[in-house]
């Protein structure tokens, strides 16, 4: 068989999407198993919730990297080429690892005979990826839910979930409850979680399913703290305690007050992970670590003169804070927004919380 030019491999990998979106483990599991199980070789910090996940699998990835680790890390969706979705230390997947990896995940599914859709390849791509390249320890981002993800199959027993809202109702169900369920699902037997504080259904499901898997649940709040101490600079300043260690005023590079939750869950995991691993993460690796983390498109500022932000808050609790951050941040007279959102999202609602501090509106219709 002939081997696959670099846009031939992503042509392929683009004709999976009109499969949709099939929640189960089944067909993924084989494939995998055909691979040899790549996703056992690498422990795993795996990241579920509906806003957040991003971001807080960023800050982990350049904590644990400026302490000396490999590090892999997945995530969805890429905003510019398909490489974003799978790094190690940062670096994208190259084009030929790309035709290379697509190649072989390309012939199990063909052997196979398995009808496979593409977050599923993409998903057994990543892990093929870390496994070859000896990674220390991946960061895994859930891309929908999370009890039926193909994500859910990485071994490892540190689960984060961030904050949780209604999205994807249509496959996750209406109430905050089954949402979360979906979400919580991945915690691992005898594991531990770090979770937001959320409200009071949200911590019960997650307590619940914590109990039932003897898994160790870590609250925001209860069990670890963090506090926003603005300083002189623009950056956002926390300051940072757990039983074991108070870390004041880390700086925060990604913009926006919510970021200090999500920095906190993501240093609470790493310094777990740490410990079992028995290598020491020194204040100084996270220190940089939560400075120079990078996220395109999460309150992203690529214009000052005039100010031009770029977001990819696509439900209403993400909005609001969103909303909620630029009000804080900037000072403005005007405020212009172009706003493209897919068919399946709650418009109107989201609309409302835009036209609190939005003067003119520029509607686009993003590619489907």
């Amino acid at each position: 068989m002939a081997t696959l030019t670099a846009e031939e491999s992503l042509n392929y990998l683009y004709s999976l999407i009109p499969k949709g979106i099939k929640l189960g483990l089944k067909n993924i599991s084989a494939v995998l198993n055909e691979l040899g199980n790549p996703q056992l070789n690498t422990p795993s910090i795996h990241i579920a919730g509906t806003n957040g996940k991003g971001s807080t699998a960023a800050f982990c990835e350049s904590i644990l990297r400026n302490a000396g680790y490999k590090v892999g890390l997945y995530t969805s969706p890429h905003l510019n080429h398909f490489g974003e979705r799978i790094q190690i230390n940062r670096i994208p997947l190259s084009e030929s690892e790309v035709i290379q990896l697509v190649a072989k995940v390309k012939n199990v599914v063909e052997n196979l005979k398995i009808p496979i859709t593409f977050f599923e390849f993409g998903t057994a791509m990543a892990f093929l990826h870390f496994a070859e390249q000896e990674t220390d320890v991946n960061i895994i981002e859930v891309g929908m839910g999370g009890r039926l993800d193909a994500t859910s199959l990485c071994k490892g027993d540190i689960t984060i979930i961030t904050s949780i809202a209604k999205d994807h109702t249509s496959y996750l169900g209406n109430k905050i409850e089954e949402i979360t369920f979906e979400k919580a699902s991945v915690i691992k037997e005898g594991g531990t979680v770090f979770a937001v504080e959320g409200s009071k259904k949200v911590h019960e499901v997650i307590k619940k399913i914590s109990d039932q898997k003897s898994a160790n649940a870590q609250f925001l709040g209860e069990h670890f703290v963090v506090e926003k101490t603005q300083g002189k600079s623009s950056s956002l300043l926390i300051t940072y305690r757990n039983h074991d260690v108070c870390l004041k005023n880390l700086e925060l590079s990604l913009a926006g007050g919510f970021q200090a939750s999500n920095a906190a869950l993501a240093l609470s995991a790493c310094l777990h992970h740490a410990s079992k691993t028995g290598k020491e993460i020194s204040e100084q690796s996270i220190r940089k670590g939560l400075k120079n983390t990078s996220w395109a498109g999460r309150m992203e500022v690529i214009s000052l003169r005039p100010t031009i932000l770029l977001d990819i808050a696509h439900n209403p609790a993400a909005v609001k804070e969103m909303a909620k951050s630029i009000q804080k941040l900037f000072s403005y007279t005007r405020v212009i927004v172009i706003f493209g959102i897919m068919k399946d999202k709650p418009s109107d609602e989201i609309f409302k919380k835009l036209t609190s501090f939005a003067d003119h509106f520029i509607l686009v219709r993003p590619n489907q």
